[in-house]
């Protein structure tokens, strides 16, 4: 059996593992521009959490809906991973409530009330920033911020 291709630059990977594409229409969208660094290293964490599953080019499954970040992520304390966020409480929640104000993720379910981690999904209306058809539900918000 010959042996995989590599299809990578040496500065780009030590081994050829997996990836997370990031599209340049995102980069140079004007919600990016917006985001703080913080907010870049948790949307990079959550995006790095996104797996799908493809048969030939057509999306069969993924996790796009189904995004957690537990409290010990975050915080740096979970053992069983080599890479985490480490930020405190109140900087990781600002960076959740800024990138669902540009339009990145959105709140899949709340935990809020019963103590449970909160599910995240991924949104594209950071697409639409800046001009008249970009809206944030309120179902998309955390408890916190909703206004009721």
């Amino acid at each position: 059996m010959p042996k995989k291709k590599q299809n990578f630059q040496s500065f780009q990977s030590s081994k050829g593992g997996r990836f997370m594409p990031i599209y340049f229409d995102m980069v140079d969208s004007k919600a990016w521009s917006e985001l703080k660094s913080n907010d870049i290293k948790v949307y990079l964490y959550m995006l790095r959490k996104y797996t799908a599953k493809y048969d030939k080019h057509i999306l069969i499954s993924s996790n796009k809906d189904n995004i957690s970040v537990p409290k010990d992520e975050y915080l740096g304390k979970h053992k069983k991973q080599s890479w985490s966020i480490k930020m405190n409480q109140t900087t990781f929640m600002n960076c959740i409530d800024h990138l669902i104000d540009l339009g990145f993720i959105k709140v899949v379910r709340d935990g809020y009330a019963s103590r449970e981690c909160n599910i995240y999904g991924f949104s594209d209306m950071w697409k639409k920033y800046g001009t008249k058809d970009f809206y944030i539900k309120n179902d998309w918000k955390r408890a916190a911020r909703r206004s009721y």
